[in-house]
């Protein structure tokens, strides 16, 4: 997912640190690879959404700093931020089925992986990417006109 072995690798000793660390506060933990699999993976997909905002962040900066910014460029990179930042947000405040369909689906997962991962149907999950796009549609085209009012009045 981090499309480096090296994060990767990092990643994952990031959370084998963090067990050993909480390990006297940890409840009795009754499925460690499951465990293990989601700490890794969500501690991964929060470095893919660092990741993300700081890169966009660095080509706003950059568009700022160069010798001659244009406009166009400028506003590119601000967009380019505020949809990453919109979409993030939607996909954390999406209903927790459709949150995990998603996730999976980021990962590279085929409709049919996610089904035996989730004991679902194929249509149900299906259903519930259409229900997510349906949702992040909405509240990142609703992000936009809040971020760019005058991006979308008349003339």
């Amino acid at each position: 997912m981090t499309k480096s072995q090296e994060m990767a690798k990092d990643i994952v000793s990031e959370v084998f640190l963090q067990l050993w660390e909480r390990r006297g506060e940890l409840q009795p933990i009754q499925d460690l690879k499951a465990y293990l699999y989601v700490s890794t993976r969500n501690k991964t997909l929060n470095y893919l959404k660092s990741n993300s905002l700081r890169a966009a962040k660095e080509l706003t900066e950059s568009a700022l700093i160069s010798n001659e910014p244009s406009a166009g460029e400028f506003f590119q990179a601000l967009l380019h931020t505020e949809t990453i930042r919109a979409l993030w947000k939607a996909i954390e405040a999406l209903p927790p089925e459709c949150k995990k369909v998603v996730e999976l689906v980021l990962k590279g997962h085929s409709t049919n992986d996610i089904s035996q991962m989730l004991g679902i149907s194929p249509s149900a999950v299906s259903h519930q990417k259409s229900r997510a796009i349906r949702i992040l549609q909405d509240k990142v085209f609703l992000a936009f006109l809040l971020a760019f009012p005058m991006t979308f009045s008349a003339s």
